[in-house]
């Protein structure tokens, strides 16, 4: 079993309250692999009920068979590192084990030619606009405005609800619309882009794979709810967009 590929692909369907636990896994596998039932739910915020649950979701039989799956997953990722890696505290290799799943898990599951479409349409879009509501939204798209900049894209970023409804009504087919929510879609946010979309612009999600917006853009390129693990794979994003931009 590839229990964290199960933790990273249940994201989307996960209940608020296991979400909540397969990010603090995903981020603390070493302490998670040994913690007792109890220790996980109070560092994840839950109650031992829910990690019983939240293992079965998984396709575990129970806690134990959890740490266990987590076990395996530490030790195979280990071989990732130099042989020094063991002297480095277990919270650095969690997080290092965090980077890799997450920029594996992004290019697996990015498609090629959405990121292509993409890199076009920032090359000959009139304008670039963004949306982005939310205290851990608002961040990663500054994040992504920043970093297109110096390859000579201007993203005009969009934080407020009502000002995304009049924004959308003066869009057309020569705009492009970044859609970034990696949370539950807002009523105005999701209104603004399907103002946008009835308006012919060229619409591009930044979502999670099954997010409401996703329905409404002309490609997805799927983040992950964490913002941890969103901020990473806008890099990588960035990435992948740089060598057509800067030619």
């Amino acid at each position: 079993m590839d229990i964290v590929g199960q933790l990273k692909d249940g994201m989307s369907r996960f209940s608020t309250q296991e979400s909540r636990v397969a990010a603090f896994i995903l981020e603390n596998m070493s302490f998670t692999a040994s913690a007792s039932i109890d220790e996980l739910a109070a560092k994840a915020g839950v109650s031992p009920a829910t990690i019983t649950r939240f293992a079965r979701s998984v396709g575990c039989d129970d806690i134990r068979d959890l740490r266990k799956q987590l076990a395996q997953a530490s030790e195979r990722r280990s071989t990732w590192v130099s042989g020094n890696s063991a002297a480095l505290p277990s919270s650095w290799r969690d997080r290092f084990d965090t980077v890799n799943l997450t920029l594996t898990h992004q290019l697996q599951h990015t498609s090629e030619s959405a990121v292509e479409k993409l890199k076009a349409r920032l090359q000959t879009a009139r304008a670039v606009h963004c949306f982005a509501l939310g205290e851990q939204d608002i961040p990663l798209a500054t994040l992504l405005q920043h970093q297109l900049l110096p390859l000579g894209i201007a993203i005009n970023l969009c934080q407020d609800g009502n000002l995304m409804r009049m924004i959308a009504s003066t869009l057309s087919d020569d705009h492009v619309l970044l859609v970034l929510a990696t949370g539950p879609a807002d009523n105005l946010l999701q209104s603004a882009t399907l103002q946008a979309r009835m308006q012919g612009a060229t619409i591009f999600a930044l979502t999670p794979d099954t997010h409401a917006l996703s329905n409404m853009a002309a490609e997805v390129l799927p983040l992950a709810p964490s913002a941890q693990a969103a901020r990473y794979a806008l890099l990588m994003l960035v990435d992948l967009l740089n060598d057509t931009l800067i030619a």
